[in-house]
């Protein structure tokens, strides 16, 4: 995941936008929905995972088959995969604690 990316995500979890006192979201035009947006944020997030984890495991092919490959270059690409699945897996779970909530409010 991309620092911007990472940005993004804490911006979420604060409840408040990337510009200061605006409380809107980054990149959301006037009118445009929440929903189409938050879904792209999501896709864009699955799709830097792929292939974040598509490297690694790249990587580690070529090492494994013997190929002139520098060990540090594989390691670095199979820990920035690793901790892209781990925040994803917590961001996951965030969101799906934060709609668990949702349905519990009482109206």
């Amino acid at each position: 995941m991309t620092q911007l990316s990472i940005e993004s995500i804490a911006a979420v979890a604060a409840g408040q936008g990337m510009v200061s006192g605006t409380g809107a979201m980054p990149g959301v035009a006037q009118g445009a929905s929440a929903p189409d947006t938050f879904a792209n944020l999501i896709r864009n997030q699955i799709s830097d995972l792929n292939s974040s984890v598509g490297a690694a495991e790249t990587a580690m092919q070529a090492l494994a088959s013997g190929k002139p490959v520098e060990l540090h270059e594989v390691m670095v690409s199979m820990e920035r995969a690793r901790l892209s699945v781990q925040t994803f897996v917590q961001v996951r779970n965030k969101l799906v604690e934060s709609y668990q909530d949702l349905m519990r409010m009482q109206m």
